[in-house]
């Protein structure tokens, strides 16, 4: 407060006057608080492992009770993962090496992706149950 106010800056009052009591022009309740709904939050680590495990699965995790196209996703990804997978495991077992194919048979290269595809799928499930909480 300086000393050239002339009113408070708490109540109004003017100074140099005697304070009377309060005025308030609301109610001075204070409402309780309102209870939130609960946050349907997924766990990142979950979805993640998911992926790893069975590709397709961390999507459908994340997307439950969410998004609807994260669970169209995630069964896509299910569905073709595991029909590449049985593709190439079913190719490479019924082809035998021939000099003309190359020392790599297309069905070995799908192979190595159907292996090294859950990896992305966990990063990318643990990213969008991370990022995308709503």
């Amino acid at each position: 407060m300086l000393p050239t106010d002339k009113f408070c800056l708490n109540c109004g009052q003017a100074l140099g006057q005697p304070a009377g009591p309060p005025v308030f022009s609301q109610s001075t309740t204070i409402p309780p608080p309102q209870s939130q709904p609960r946050s349907s939050t997924k766990s990142p680590i979950i979805a993640a492992v998911l992926n790893l495990l069975i590709p397709g699965t961390g999507y459908i995790y994340t997307g439950f009770g969410r998004d609807m196209g994260e669970l169209i996703f995630g069964g896509l990804v299910f569905l073709f993962y595991f029909i590449g997978f049985e593709v190439g495991v079913v190719g490479e077992a019924l082809t035998t090496p021939t000099p003309a194919s190359g020392p790599v048979s297309p069905y070995a290269a799908v192979l190595l992706l159907a292996f090294l595809l859950p990896f992305a799928f966990a990063y990318d499930g643990y990213r969008r149950a991370r990022y995308n909480p709503s």
